[in-house]
């Protein structure tokens, strides 16, 4: 759990941030929405890397992965194990993932994370896809437990 927040936070404007999430955590708190953000860079730095070992620290052990719009790769991995094997065997990966967007919610117990990637291709086309993330907290910190990607395509008309 965070300290509690100064008078020089609270001016800044910065307990705003502060919901109460009814877990063992606590609240989130500044310090959680940071790392919850350094959590989907992670993910980026990771798969640009290649450095699978570092998914289980980005994923929960028993996280599912859900991947739409990708063709043949579509379908759910169940399993960091899976979703590490899924990586490793795919060709397909762009040349950096560029996440932005990053939006974190509380809905009840329920902390979710909304991000989208831009990525460049090995042949210099860029493709994009949305992120929409359950988060857990685990001893070792914030990880992700479910993650449904879809790539976006421009639309018709």
């Amino acid at each position: 759990m965070s300290a509690p927040r100064s008078s020089a936070a609270n001016a800044a404007g910065l307990d705003r941030y502060a919901q109460a999430v009814p877990d063992a955590k606590g609240p989130l708190d500044v310090a959680d929405r940071i790392e919850i953000h350094e959590l989907a860079a992670s993910y980026g730095n990771a798969i640009d890397d290649r450095d699978w070992d570092a998914l289980a620290a980005v994923f929960t052990d028993d996280a599912l992965y859900v991947l739409s719009g990708f063709g043949e790769l579509d379908g759910r991995y169940e399993g960091v194990g899976a979703i590490r094997a899924l990586m490793e065997s795919s060709d397909s990966h762009p040349v950096a993932h560029h996440v932005t967007n990053v939006v974190v919610r509380v809905e009840g117990e329920a902390v979710h994370m909304t991000s989208k990637i831009a990525g460049p291709g090995r042949r210099g086309r860029v493709g994009s896809a949305d992120y929409h993330d359950l988060l857990r907290h685990e001893p070792g910190g914030w990880r992700i437990a479910e993650r449904l990607v879809t790539l976006r395509r421009p639309q018709a008309g």
